[in-house]
C-alpha cells in the first residue's frame, strides 16, 4: 500500500530497510536489542562475543563441528541466569534451536544435575526454582512434543518425578495431566 515509502534496494525489501534503521537506532544507544536483531539477518556480520561477559551465545552452539565440550553445559547452565536477569531472548532461542546439537534428556539431565538440592530457607534457591519452574513450565507448554515422543515417554517421567519432588508448586503436573 505504501511502497513508494521504502527506499528501493535490490534483494532487501522494506522489511529489511526497516531492521537495518532499528538496529542503528538501537546500536547508537548501546540495546542489547540491537545485536539479537543484527544476528537474524544472514547478510549482516555477527558481533563479536565480548571477553568480559562469561554468558555463551547461542548462534556458536548452532554451528556444526564447532561446539566445545562445556558449550552444552554452560547454556543451559545460563538458562536459569538468563531467565532471573530478565533476558527475553534466551531461553525461548535455547528451547527453539537446542535439538540441534542436544537431545531433551541431555538437557533435563544437565538442568536436574545442576538444581538437585534446594534448600528450604534460601531466597537465592526460591528464585532458582521460580525460574527453572517457569522454564519448565514454558518448555512443556511451547513443546510437548519433546517429552511425549517416546512410547515409554522417560523425558515425562523424569520430569514428573524431578517437579514432584523438587518443584511441588509448579503448575508442571497440571500441565501434564492436560498432556
Amino acid at each position: 500500500m505504501f511502497s513508494c515509502c521504502f527506499p528501493k534496494r535490490e534483494g532487501s525489501g522494506h522489511k529489511s530497510w526497516w531492521k537495518q534503521g532499528l538496529i542503528r537506532r538501537l546500536r547508537g544507544s548501546g540495546s542489547r536489542q540491537a545485536q539479537s536483531l543484527e544476528h537474524t539477518d544472514p547478510r549482516t556480520p555477527k558481533m563479536t562475543q565480548d571477553p568480559k561477559k562469561s554468558s555463551p551465545k547461542l548462534e556458536d552452539a548452532g554451528k556444526v563441528g564447532s561446539m566445545e565440550p562445556d558449550m552444552l553445559k554452560k547454556l543451559v547452565f545460563n538458562l536459569v541466569l538468563a531467565h532471573q536477569r530478565g533476558d527475553p531472548f534466551f531461553v525461548p532461542a535455547f528451547l527453539a534451536i537446542y535439538r540441534r546439537f542436544a537431545t531433551t534428556r541431555q538437557v533435563l539431565d544437565l538442568l536436574f544435575l545442576r538444581y538437585n538440592f534446594f534448600l528450604p530457607g534460601s531466597e537465592q534457591d526460591q528464585q532458582n526454582k521460580s525460574a527453572l519452574s517457569s522454564i519448565l513450565e514454558t518448555w512443556l507448554l511451547q513443546y510437548p512434543g519433546d517429552f511425549c515422543q517416546h512410547p515409554d515417554m522417560d523425558n515425562l517421567k523424569q520430569l514428573v518425578a524431578y517437579a514432584l519432588l523438587n518443584l511441588p508448586d509448579s503448575d508442571i503436573i497440571l500441565q501434564v495431566c492436560r498432556l
